[in-house]
């Protein structure tokens, strides 16, 4: 590709916070700059030791720091993990479909079998182009081929496709439109998918207060947000009050809470994030959580409970017992989540 997308607030993308907060504008200039490499290749770029040194050596920046970099992208999903170990390539579900949608003008567009982790029959439909699929030898193992395409190459006649896109435009217009999907919803400040997605983005706030970064998380596309809240209520038939002890124990927790900063990787991770919680509670509760969550001040957020100065929970035996049980059922329901 000779030129690729740059979005404006790429540097509020949740999966580029972290590293772009640990190395500043230099690791932002180094992310760049592979995408770059990436989209000249095309859809991936091999991360060799030849490689390695010779990106070192064209934008003069220490190899161990770039490693560091591409590491943390790794770590938050920018790069896809699997396939960097594998076959020590650096690409993305995101880069795949972009390269697709730049280079839907060509004829036909061949990918490999071992690389490729888009829906190539949905790419194939959505963008009107045939995708050609092969093995490790180069012999073709699928192709997806977009009809549309091969329509416009008959042999009929101008007068007859004339005909024909007038009736397809007719029976166009008398279809009835198909009523917007769930992600083009706009949901209302008091609907309970965009309360719950604001508060999750106020206890990820108060976090960043602490450590001075809120300029990192203050623009949260909330709307976004509230459509991965919805999917937890309705999808993965999630209690209201479940996801919010969830959100309170993880914005609480030392280390998920510099993991989950978005309500995605919250969905993403929510049966992780039960099974740590019950662990916890099942260990007893106060003392495991104070150590792993940093400030909690003699206080557990899970329950709202205040802790003796030794920070275990003063808690009856009956009470903790009641709620042990009840985090053993939200683990058994959690173990049929999405994931």
């Amino acid at each position: 590709m000779d030129y690729f997308p740059l979005d404006v607030d790429m540097d509020q993308d949740d999966k580029l916070i972290v590293p772009i907060a640990r190395f500043g504008m230099q690791g932002y200039g180094i992310i760049v700059k592979l995408m770059g490499e990436i989209y000249r290749n095309g859809y991936f770029y091999q991360w060799g030791e030849r490689e390695q040194y010779v990106f070192a050596s064209r934008i003069n920046v220490d190899i161990n720091t770039i490693s560091e970099v591409i590491n943390e992208c790794i770590k938050w999903g920018f790069f896809h993990q699997e396939l960097y170990e594998r076959h020590n390539i650096l690409t993305s579900k995101g880069f795949q479909k972009r390269y697709i949608e730049a280079a839907k003008r060509r004829k036909e567009i061949n990918m490999s079998q071992d690389y490729i982790l888009i829906d190539a029959a949905e790419m194939s439909e959505r963008f009107k182009i045939t995708l050609i699929i092969n093995n490790a030898d180069g012999n073709k193992v699928n192709v997806y081929i977009n009809k549309s395409k091969n329509d416009e190459t008959s042999t009929e006649s101008t007068q007859s496709k004339v005909k024909e896109s007038k009736v397809n435009k007719k029976e166009s217009n008398n279809k009835p439109k198909r009523p917007p999907s769930r992600q083009q919803k706009a949901y209302a400040e008091d609907s309970s998918p965009y309360r719950m997605a604001l508060y999750l983005h106020s206890k990820i706030m108060e976090y960043a207060e602490t450590l001075g970064v809120v300029h990192l998380v203050r623009d949260a596309k909330l709307q976004s947000w509230a459509d991965d809240c919805r999917k937890l209520l309705e999808n993965d038939k999630r209690d209201k009050e479940e996801i919010k002890q969830v959100i309170d124990w993880t914005t609480s927790n030392k280390f998920w809470r510099k993991n989950i900063l978005s309500a995605g990787k919250l969905r993403e991770k929510y049966k992780d994030l039960c099974i740590n919680m019950v662990e916890e509670l099942n260990q007893g509760g106060g003392a495991g959580v104070a150590e792993k969550g940093g400030s909690r001040k003699g206080h557990d957020s899970v329950h709202g409970r205040s802790s003796s100065q030794s920070g275990a929970l003063q808690v009856p035996d009956d009470e903790l017992d009641k709620l042990q049980r009840q985090s053993l059922q939200m683990l058994e329901v959690s173990g049929h989540g999405h994931h």
